[in-house]
């Protein structure tokens, strides 16, 4: 009787551990890049060393491609809405087929273009996907309302913060390497989190400082109104997640690599690690 127990426990112990160990294997990995914008002109303005069109940092921006590419991603996402995927297939074509420089592009900096139309070419892959979803209300709306000085005061740290390793890069002390993976490091994530998404809600007994029409008015309770705050936020994070992972479905990949603001990056995190269906591949992992 012990004999066939143990024999049985064996078989259920290996059972359970091929299938735990098969289950991890078919996850989908992803890389959840957050980027500054460096394509927006009041980042690299007056900040020469800023410029992703200078030389030295053009040979930080192949390094950062080379590490990614040892990730080998098969699926590569980026900041642009799916309705504008035709816009998309036409720029990437171009630039794939050397018909375009993203010099003669007025955001040719921007890391959708440096980093994701670049690594993708250099993998041969066929296109570039979008997957945001825009809003175009600031985040600056909540400016008053009870315990609104709590908030700011922890907006401006936050923002201190996000100015002082900026500021680095500006400088030239940092490389674009590091500077991502600073931006990408759990610490910073969680902060941007904390401060984004959670902080707000102490702020109540105020009102949205927008006139967005895109903004309903209607649903957002004076009472509630950080709480509210956060909701509109967060839908878009949650719209952003729901193209990605439609796209994963559709495309079926196993490499994602996303390339995107780093507040997307920090809700995303959150997202995917509550995921069964996926690995979240640390930044710091390939960019090291």
């Amino acid at each position: 009787m012990n004999v066939r127990f143990c024999l049985f426990a064996s078989l259920l112990t290996f059972t359970l551990t091929a299938g735990l160990a098969q289950q991890k294997s078919s996850k989908t990995q992803i890389i959840l890049l957050g980027s500054a914008h460096f394509g927006q002109e009041s980042f690299y303005k007056d900040a020469p060393m800023a410029d992703l069109f200078q030389e030295n940092r053009q040979r930080e921006v192949d390094q950062v491609n080379a590490k990614l590419a040892r990730f080998k991603p098969d699926l590569i996402l980026i900041e642009r809405e799916p309705g504008e995927q035709a816009q998309v297939d036409s720029l990437y074509g171009l630039y794939k087929s050397n018909r375009l420089s993203f010099r003669d592009l007025s955001h040719g900096r921007a890391e959708q273009y440096q980093i994701a139309y670049a690594l993708a070419k250099q993998l041969n892959l066929p296109s570039v996907f979008g997957v945001d979803y825009y809003i175009g209300t600031s985040n600056r709306i909540l400016n008053q309302g009870q315990h609104i000085d709590y908030y700011l005061n922890e907006l401006k740290a936050f923002s201190d913060l996000g100015n002082s390793v900026i500021g680095a890069f500006r400088a030239g002390t940092m490389r674009l390497p590091d500077f991502l993976i600073k931006l990408n490091s759990p610490q910073v994530l969680q902060e941007t989190y904390r401060v984004m998404y959670i902080t707000p809600a102490k702020v109540r007994q105020g009102k949205l400082n927008t006139k967005d029409p895109l903004l309903d008015s209607t649903r957002i309770s004076s009472d509630y109104v950080g709480a509210d705050f956060i909701t509109y936020f967060y839908s878009r994070e949650l719209r952003i997640y729901s193209n990605i992972v439609n796209r994963q479905l559709a495309e079926k990949k196993q490499r994602i690599l996303v390339v995107m603001g780093q507040r997307h990056a920090a809700v995303l995190t959150k997202l995917f690690e509550n995921d069964p269906d996926y690995e979240i591949v640390p930044v710091e992992k390939y960019l090291r």
